[in-house]
């Protein structure tokens, strides 16, 4: 299944799936996805999203969207109304660049290599350590 074209058609026609157009239901759908392929349609998107925002991957892949997107809140039930838009914006274009990025072989594995060196960087620049 071409995943890439699935999520840009939710995107465009929410109520075809069943959606409302919030962006805690694009999660919870997205959520199902990656569940009815084994789990491994977004491994390694924890590690790209905390690479792309310049944070640690220890909060839920949900929460480092919003920091994309500069959402007041990393709370899935505290999004405003007139955050809505660009949130659900930034999931969809944030996904749509990893499973590019993802695509080969390697490709989670490299992603999860490149997060590692740079939490190791900078566990050693904020510790004074090298």
């Amino acid at each position: 299944m071409d995943h890439r074209r699935l999520f840009s058609d939710i995107q465009r026609r929410p109520r075809a799936y069943g959606l409302s157009g919030k962006f805690r239901e694009y999660v919870a759908f997205i959520q199902g996805c990656d569940a009815g392929n084994d789990w491994g349609l977004l491994v390694g998107f924890p590690e790209w999203l905390a690479l792309k925002t310049d944070r640690d991957n220890s909060a839920v892949w949900p929460s480092l969207v919003l920091v994309a997107s500069g959402a007041a809140t990393i709370s899935l039930d505290k999004v405003e109304a007139d955050e809505e838009e660009h949130a659900t914006e930034t999931l969809f274009s944030l996904l749509d660049d990893f499973l590019s990025e993802k695509t080969g072989a390697r490709g989670a594995s490299t992603i999860i290599a490149r997060y590692a060196v740079n939490r190791e960087r900078r566990f050693r620049d904020e510790h004074g350590r090298n």
